[in-house]
């Protein structure tokens, strides 16, 4: 009670001229930041346990997640903006088609996933804990051609309409950090950031580099540090495969970035592959490993470059003798 009423003498004090705080102002002060502290960490908690909730009710199904989407819009781009339910209304009948597709219902359930995901990694999340729940969501989108189509269709749709909303034409629909969307904002995590999860599922490399690998090379699990090497160079492959659409009433056609992808870029990420496992421990499998694939790839255009590496890792290691013989 002394230390309130002191803080409130303190602050309600004018400052004719400058002092020193005493010892009894600083732990007023103190105890004031402590209270104030404690509050914005309730709140925060609140807010996080709000917006979970909602996600992970909406990540039922594709209607309970377009449902959100359709609140947050009318909340971030209407309601907060002063425009009136009619400019809403007149919104979703000019975007109806759109709205209406399985494509955006499915990307926003994979896209709410994600930023769960991007929510907890900020909170100091384990890398060892959120790495099988990341590739879990990752199978989810890249599992199949279709999947991956939807996705990728749904995330074009939601920026078409998310742009529409705020009277802008997209010109060149994509996929945007999943941080901006607007369900991020309409519950207060609107740019939220992790050093750890990457801002969207299409960041292929990082997703695997920063979060899936680490912990299986840290445990030496061998097989399955191989296991989501494969997953990776086949989520690849499935970008490249087919532009647009594939026309189910007769067999796609490859991409010519898919063909060249098979030729260049997927031997290069097997050879990255196996000097991975080499390196964290699985030496006899990944050099034999090493040695056929440069046999398979010699006309390669990095195949000599390979063979360099690989002399250089397998190279005889340093003994006693040779040691002694390099000093003389």
């Amino acid at each position: 009670m002394y230390r309130t009423c002191l803080l409130t003498l303190l602050l309600a004090a004018p400052l004719a001229h400058a002092d020193p705080l005493s010892e009894a102002d600083r732990e007023a002060l103190l105890e004031k930041l402590d209270s104030v502290t404690e509050t914005a960490e309730k709140t925060a908690a609140t807010r996080q346990g709000t917006a979970t909730t909602a996600f992970r009710a909406a990540m039922a199904s594709d209607s309970a997640a377009l449902e959100l989407y359709l609140k947050s819009i009318e909340k971030v781009e209407f309601t907060d903006k002063k425009r009136s339910p009619q400019d809403f209304r007149e919104w979703k009948r000019h975007e109806g088609d759109r709205l209406d597709s399985e494509a955006l219902g499915r990307c926003m359930r994979h896209q709410l996933r994600w930023l769960v995901l991007l929510i907890d990694a900020s909170n100091n999340g384990k890398l060892e804990e959120l790495a099988p729940r990341v590739s879990e969501a990752m199978e989810s989108i890249y599992g199949s051609l279709d999947q991956y189509t939807l996705y990728r269709n749904g995330a074009a749709a939601l920026h078409v309409a998310t742009q529409a909303a705020r009277g802008q034409e997209e010109r060149n629909p994509r996929e945007i950090p999943v941080a901006e969307s607007v369900v991020a904002k309409a519950y207060g995590y609107g740019g939220v950031k992790s050093d750890k999860i990457p801002a969207t599922p299409m960041e292929l490399g990082a997703v695997f580099d920063n979060v899936i690998f680490p912990p299986l090379r840290a445990k030496k699990s061998f097989e399955s540090l191989r296991e989501q090497w494969q997953r990776r160079i086949r989520y690849e492959a499935l970008t490249r495969q087919y532009t647009g659409n594939p026309d189910k009433s007769k067999a796609p056609e490859r991409s010519p970035e898919y063909e060249k992808f098979l030729t260049e870029t997927q031997p290069e990420l097997v050879w990255a592959m196996e000097m991975d496992l080499y390196k964290t421990g699985d030496q006899k499998r990944a050099a034999i490993a090493m040695l056929e694939h440069l046999n398979e790839h010699v006309s390669h255009p990095k195949a000599r470059d390979w063979a360099t590496s690989f002399r250089q890792l397998i190279g005889p290691a340093k003994g006693p003798e040779t040691a002694d013989k390099s000093g003389e």
